[in-house]
């Protein structure tokens, strides 16, 4: 039987997408998020065997609960890909603690708790694995009103690089995926409207913004045995914005 991946965040615009993905190749999945209907709404569309695990991981004793169900039901996990994550624009001098700590539980402490038991359930079967995190292009390039959020996926992508040296030797791979802005529920601020999208893909050397499917399919390939030489890398998915800088145009 094929070995199951855990998705979390997956009700989400670039987990749901991976998880379509995955379900059309028979993929065993686990899918985690907060609201356990939307994960119901998202299971009743894919074609797979599946479980939906709902639970808020940003509670290391959650995610190590979560997994030892997943397996318990799936067997052993052949892959993670870690799709949670929130953002706030909001300058520096504007930034309340709570909403610092808010975003870092979100986005780092939650990738944090959800490795390490993904990490530990692979060496306790000793069986090659691959996880996959997802940070942000503006952990990437600089970005005006981005300080919280930058710096916690800034954080993610760390973690990433680090355990992916830690592990290497146990055939663990973890990489990170840099999504520029991508539609979804929670970037309907900048991509709510098709007058909001026009405007922010003129910032974008490709003249566009992303759509789920477009992180999804690199995760995909990640999580895959044809990414078997492939660790500890940061990888944009942002149309070149995190390193071209176009000319002037006039």
């Amino acid at each position: 039987m094929t070995q199951a991946v855990w998705i979390t965040g997956a009700s989400g615009a670039i987990g749901s997408a991976l998880a379509h993905r995955l379900a059309a190749r028979g993929v065993p999945l686990v899918l985690t998020a907060r609201d356990p209907a939307r994960l119901d709404a998202l299971a009743a569309t894919l074609p797979t065997e599946l479980l939906t695990l709902p639970g808020d991981l940003t509670d290391a004793a959650t995610a190590g609960a979560l997994l030892e169900t997943a397996q318990a039901a799936l067997g052993p996990l052949s892959g993670l890909a870690h799709c949670v994550g929130s953002t706030l624009i909001r300058p520096l001098h504007l930034t309340a603690e709570a909403d610092l700590q808010a975003i870092f539980q979100l986005n780092y402490f939650s990738a944090f708790h959800v490795l390490k038991a993904f990490v530990g359930a692979a060496l306790k079967h000793k069986q090659p694995s691959s996880a996959v995190l997802v940070g942000t292009l503006v952990a990437q390039a600089g970005f005006p009103n981005h300080e919280a959020i930058a710096s916690a996926k800034a954080a993610v992508a760390a973690l990433a690089m680090s355990a992916a040296a830690t592990y290497a030797e146990r055939g663990i791979r973890v990489n990170c995926v840099h999504p520029g802005l991508t539609r979804s529920a929670l970037s309907a601020r900048l991509t709510g409207t098709p007058e909001a999208i026009e405007r922010n893909a003129k910032m974008n050397p490709m003249g566009r913004v992303g759509e789920g499917a477009d992180s999804a399919a690199l995760i995909d390939f990640l999580l895959g045995d044809e990414a078997r030489w492939i660790t500890a890398q940061q990888l944009g998915v942002d149309g070149g914005q995190s390193v071209i800088h176009p000319l002037p145009k006039g």
